[in-house]
């Protein structure tokens, strides 16, 4: 009884086999075509005959190399650059506030302070 129980609960029935076989089928169908799609429909050059000798990376130069000198020139200058438009900036661009108008000596001072907590 209770093998016959458990297979009545653990078993999908035939229509859920059948959609996860379609499923199934789908996704491998995907990896097929992503398969398929994979290199190149160009021609690939076959080596010329004698040319056993492989061509390591230090035969070829990087287009764009800066020498130690060069790269740390450029680093300190954009360096120099920023900071010094920064300061070029406060110094000569940015308004400055006006100062405070001095103070009436004559003028009353207030009871209470106006950001004071009320205990009433």
């Amino acid at each position: 009884a209770v093998a016959s129980f458990k297979s009545q609960v653990c078993s999908p029935s035939l229509r859920e086999r059948r959609m996860l076989a379609a499923m199934l089928r789908r996704r491998c169908g995907a990896l097929r075509n992503s398969a398929r799609s994979y290199g190149t429909s160009l021609p690939i050059p076959k080596t010329p005959a004698g040319s056993e000798e492989i061509f390591h990376s230090q035969m070829m130069l990087p287009k764009y190399s800066l020498s130690n000198k060069k790269w740390f020139f450029l680093f300190l200058a954009c360096n120099a650059g920023a900071y010094g438009g920064h300061y070029f900036y406060l110094r000569f661009l940015m308004p400055a506030n006006p100062p405070n108008p001095p103070r009436d000596p004559n003028q009353t001072r207030p009871e209470k302070h106006m950001h004071a907590v009320d205990d009433e």
